[in-house]
């Protein structure tokens, strides 16, 4: 006899499902996916989506975080935005992988950025933009205009970020989240101890 637990109903609904050449499953999935969209808008396909593509290859040997899966999909219903849902589809996607890189404060700071700082993280945690920096100052370090040139055409070329007024506006705000060390600036920023345990937490 099968005992009324969770781990219980779940060997319940794998037997009745195999039994039934996964009907049962696939019967939930399509009701599951029916009512998310209702709901969300679309928002948690569009982040089941992402989280299955960086899912992809691999194998799941730990037990998920079921705590931080569901506070990640009560705080992303409402989300649409491409860039913000990448961010947290990599840390649903580790939470699903039962990664312990998560803090419940990324959850807070990911609530508390727009598309364009989710930009400048990016570049920031770019290793290519960290040996653009080191070349920059190794070959123009005396040259303030040069070297300027030369990094601001690696983040248009490689981000396509092209504003330096809003990217001073996010430099700024992301350091007063604690992610960008206090003498970042414009085009020069470098991720704080915090900041470097967030791209951890969202590398799959």
């Amino acid at each position: 006899m099968i005992d009324l637990t969770i781990p219980g109903a779940i060997v319940a609904f794998k037997y009745v499902d195999n039994q039934t050449n996964n009907a049962l499953s696939s019967y939930a999935k399509h009701r599951m996916e029916t009512t998310a969209d209702y709901i969300t808008g679309g928002a948690w396909r569009k982040l089941w989506k992402k989280t299955n593509e960086k899912l992809k290859g691999k194998e799941i040997n730990k037990d998920p975080n079921i705590e931080f899966i569901d506070e990640i999909l009560e705080k992303t219903k409402l989300k649409t935005d491409d860039a913000l849902l990448e961010l947290w589809a990599s840390l649903l996607a580790n939470a699903l992988q039962g990664k312990n890189s998560i803090r419940r404060e990324f959850f807070d700071i990911l609530e508390k950025i727009n598309p364009f700082d989710v930009l400048m993280l990016n570049v920031a945690m770019d290793d290519q933009y960290l040996s653009c920096l080191k070349k920059a100052d190794f070959s123009y370090g005396t040259d303030y205009n040069t070297e300027a040139r030369y990094i601001s055409k690696f983040i248009a070329d490689n981000h396509k970020i092209y504003d330096e007024n809003e990217m001073f506006v996010s430099v700024r705000y992301l350091i007063q989240l604690g992610l960008f060390t206090e003498n970042s600036k414009v085009l020069k920023f470098e991720l704080t101890p915090l900041g470097k345990s967030l791209k951890t937490a969202l590398t799959n």
